[in-house]
């Protein structure tokens, strides 16, 4: 009789358990249900959304046209508006268009810089970062060229970055550092072109260098004659 009280007992309070607690497991199961179902939801209006921008932006690409300096119009708004990898290779391919038929280096900067903004993909950076070295070093903008350049720090970009370095460098009439920029730039196994093209212009900075540095210490020494007689 004892144990049938007890299994009695132990049955009211489950029962008594279930009674206050089982709103909150309601509410437990609920809110996993809509984590679980909302997560496949957003996977998949995200991969939808992907295929949709993909679409768009084949669609923008195929109606650019270098005999008509609007069309690149609608693919800089797909940029501006899309949230997708997409927006930034709009963001990328309209800024060449800029570059190759409008002639607007500042706004291909632009638009490369936008890019940066949206992307943490290490190789999209890179190659972002390399194409606005070379805008601002087209338009005279030598230090903040340098500036970009240090951005790309990956040892696979060495060749490029150090050739486009020692271009700078140049245009700085900093030639010995230009010097040592191309001479990095051959140990970065460059390409066979690039390699040549390197050698080319190492050997005339090493000219530049050394006439540069004749006449700072012919300087030098008219200077201290100078302060002799006096």
């Amino acid at each position: 009789m004892s144990h049938q009280l007890s299994s009695e007992e132990q049955l009211e309070e489950i029962k008594g358990f279930f009674a206050k607690t089982w709103k909150i497991m309601v509410a437990v199961l609920v809110i996993g249900l809509l984590a679980f179902y909302g997560w496949r939801y957003w996977q998949s209006y995200k991969a939808e959304k992907a295929i949709e921008s993909s679409d768009k932006y084949e669609q923008l690409i195929a109606q650019l046209d270098d005999n008509k300096p609007d069309s690149v119009n609608e693919l800089v708004a797909f940029a501006k508006d899309n949230d997708t990898i997409y927006s930034v290779f709009a963001n990328l391919r309209a800024a060449k268009f800029y570059v190759e038929v409008l002639k607007d280096y500042s706004g291909a900067q632009t638009l490369l810089v936008d890019a940066l903004k949206k992307t943490d993909s290490e190789p999209v950076k890179a190659i972002t970062n390399i194409r606005i070295a070379r805008l601002q070093y087209q338009q005279g903008q030598y230090q903040d060229s340098l500036t970009s350049l240090s951005h790309v720090t990956s040892e696979s970009w060495g060749s490029v970055i150090n050739d486009l370095r020692g271009d700078v460098l140049v245009k700085m009439t900093r030639y010995a550092d230009a010097v040592s920029a191309y001479n990095v730039a051959l140990t970065s196994n460059p390409t066979k072109d690039l390699e040549e093209n390197i050698k080319m212009k190492l050997n005339q900075v090493e000219y530049l260098k050394a006439k540069q540095q004749a006449e700072q210490e012919a300087q030098a020494k008219k200077t201290a004659t100078e302060e002799s007689k006096n």
